[in-house]
């Protein structure tokens, strides 16, 4: 993530056109569609949060352990995914105010595409999770 962060920013200043609103895609993305796209991606993941939230208090009830890294791990996601929600509306509204230069629309733009990436990882982490709960037959009761 680092190494995405510092290529970014880089090629948004060596090479602004490539994120930079010359790039037609990204110009017409980072507005009200990125919100949309991220409302889908946070609503899943959210659910899927809340759904391992629950899997895991039936397991704790079943076998009388306690789960508290995965509980304090999923708590986590869900505060991370609502925050970057949060920086993405941060983003959307401040380009068309702040951002004069290409390069530093570039860099909204390069912002937004790491929210992005980081929503990505935050849905397939908690994925694996889910997928991670064993079978109640392998569980000691």
């Amino acid at each position: 993530m680092i190494i995405l962060t510092i290529g970014i920013g880089i090629t948004s200043c060596i090479r602004p056109e490539i994120f930079g609103d010359s790039n037609s895609f990204l110009k017409n993305f980072v507005n009200h569609e990125l919100l949309a796209v991220l409302g889908v991606i946070v609503t899943i993941t959210l659910a899927s949060a809340a759904s391992l939230h629950l899997e895991l208090n039936r397991l704790e009830n079943d076998t009388g352990e306690k789960f508290l890294e995965a509980r304090s791990a999923t708590k986590a996601y869900a505060y991370l995914l609502i925050t970057l929600f949060g920086a993405a509306l941060a983003l959307v509204i401040a380009k068309p105010v702040v951002a004069e230069t290409e390069s530093v629309k570039s860099l909204f733009n390069g912002a937004a595409i790491l929210v992005i990436v980081l929503n990505m990882l935050a849905l397939i982490d908690l994925t694996s999770a889910v997928f991670a709960i064993p079978p109640d037959r392998r569980l000691k009761k």
